[in-house]
């Protein structure tokens, strides 16, 4: 059997036309809604009353997970979405409700369950005294089993009332909760009613998904769906094969190794991701089968709709918790395909710095012209970043660099220079920025820690930067240099000393 790679053989300009069609959209997302709750606090002392810790809670974030992700994705992409699914009568349905309004998902779907609580899954974070936070306990409700009676009629009377309205049908099934036999039946039934497109994605059940358009399991996922061990190529094609007996289609997510693509007429294609750094796989999986879906509502290819979900997947691995993948960073992705995969506009920085620092990270700033990166550059942006949990280097454009150092300055093109920024492990993120000065940049992302070369003081450095920091609380770090080490002995010592 062949197989083939599918690499970027879609240009750049077909890619942005499928996105452009995004906002024209409409999809129902039905499946299991999970509410995750995020606490973030501190561990103060012991208890008096009991040897446990005292959790001083500063704050909680929540988040729809399971189909509630993939409802949410499918909308941070642009499209119109609408959410079918079930919550409990109890407070977390309230904070559902809320959460997915805040993200443009239509919850007229929401079916409340007479008994059942919303399911809710928690994650306590915990600090302490010159202590990193770190996870202390995961929370659970019950966990469910299929809704009947009147909870399921009602589910499918949804369905047919929404199905007019949309151009797919997206099933997410993770605990097997919402989508019986008949949902399943009944979402078949409507797309062949209103040509629509059926997207599925299952923990445990890929194989139940008879007569939909494309299935998008994982590899171990497919594996459990087929019956298959999967854990080499000749299994996963195996179990790839038996899912075709079930569906159209399957796109098979395999984390580092990509997708791969099983046609209708037999063909096979790896898709393989776009290298990128790895913080939190939390829900990958739900953005996949978003961008799929969308993707294939705009006229894209199964193969087109794997390199854009791919990219979807790299953007939301690279952040903490469950988060989406808006259509904005996904058409940047395509932008820097092949350039800096760090680079980002200040007003990207700022959304990412506000997610990191609720995450409970601490952020680090520093800037220069970094131009031919040697040993004294590693080593100051490797202590910069031991500052911090994430280190954002500001990085002069050629035109400020040349104010600064002269016309034959720089040597290497700030593209270039950001690209190599971008491959350094202790780098989170990288701008470019023209201004004299970084006031406007500190002003905005307010870092914990303003990073200076040790050949500055407190008294040297720009002053009104210094004003900004201390006035926001933050702190200025003065690191030492590399004595003897700097860009222009280099050049010095390759011209002879001209």
């Amino acid at each position: 059997m062949i197989v083939t790679e599918f690499r970027m053989c879609i240009d750049r300009e077909r890619v942005f036309e499928l996105l452009a069609r995004f906002d024209r959209a409409r999809v129902l997302v039905v499946g299991d809604i999970y509410l995750d709750e995020n606490v973030f606090g501190t561990v103060t002392g012991v208890s008096l009353e009991a040897p446990v810790p005292i959790y001083e809670v500063q704050e909680r974030r929540y988040n729809p997970g399971a189909a509630g992700n993939a409802a949410c994705n499918v909308a941070a992409l642009g499209a119109k979405t609408y959410m079918v699914g079930y919550v409990g009568h109890d407070a977390n349905a309230d904070i559902v409700r809320r959460e997915f309004e805040a993200r443009s998902v239509d919850t007229s779907g929401l079916v409340v369950h007479p008994t059942r609580p919303t399911n809710t899954y928690g994650k306590l974070r915990a600090g302490a005294f010159n202590a990193p936070s770190q996870e202390i306990l995961r929370t659970d409700t019950p966990s469910p089993v299929f809704i009947d009676g009147e909870t399921e009629e009602t589910v499918m009377a949804h369905i047919r009332r929404l199905a007019p309205q949309v151009d797919a049908i997206v099933v997410v099934d993770q605990v097997a909760s919402v989508a019986t036999e008949r949902v399943l039946a009944e979402v078949v039934a409507q797309a062949k009613a209103h040509k629509l497109i059926t997207v599925g994605d299952s923990r445990g059940r890929a194989g139940s998904f008879s007569g939909f358009d494309v299935v998008v399991p994982n590899d171990r996922e497919a594996g459990i769906g087929a019956g298959i061990d999967v854990d080499n190529e000749t299994s996963l094609h195996a179990a790839g094969r038996a899912l075709l007996k079930v569906c159209s289609n399957a796109l098979i997510t395999r984390g580092p190794k990509g997708i791969t693509v099983f046609s209708a007429d037999g063909a096979i294609a790896d898709v393989p991701i776009v290298p990128c750094s790895v913080v939190d796989v939390t829900g990958a999986g739900d953005t996949v089968t978003a961008a799929v879906a969308v993707s294939l509502v705009a006229g894209g290819t199964l193969q087109e709709a794997a390199v854009i979900g791919n990219a979807a997947a790299g953007i939301v691995v690279g952040k903490p918790g469950v988060v989406t993948a808006p259509l904005s960073e996904l058409r940047q992705a395509f932008t820097q395909q092949g350039g800096p995969a760090k680079l980002r506009t200040l007003d990207e920085l700022e959304g990412l710095v506000r997610q990191l620092k609720e995450s409970g990270k601490r952020v680090v700033w520093t800037n220069g012209c970094f131009d031919l990166i040697h040993v004294g550059h590693i080593t100051y942006l490797m202590r910069a970043a031991r500052l911090g949990d994430a280190l954002v280097v500001g990085l002069n454009s050629d035109a400020s660099v040349r104010e600064v150092k002269g016309p034959t300055r720089p040597i290497i093109n700030e593209n270039d220079r950001a690209l190599v920024l971008s491959a350094l492990e202790c780098v989170a993120y990288v701008t470019i920025f023209s201004d004299p000065t970084t006031v406007e940049v500190l002003k905005r992302l307010r870092p914990d820690v303003y990073a200076k070369g040790g050949d500055y003081t407190l008294d040297t450095i720009v002053q009104e930067e210094r004003r900004v920091v201390e006035g926001y609380g933050g702190e200025i770090a003065l690191i030492p240099g590399v004595e003897g080490r700097s860009t222009t002995s280099i050049i010095k010592t390759i011209t002879g000393g001209a």
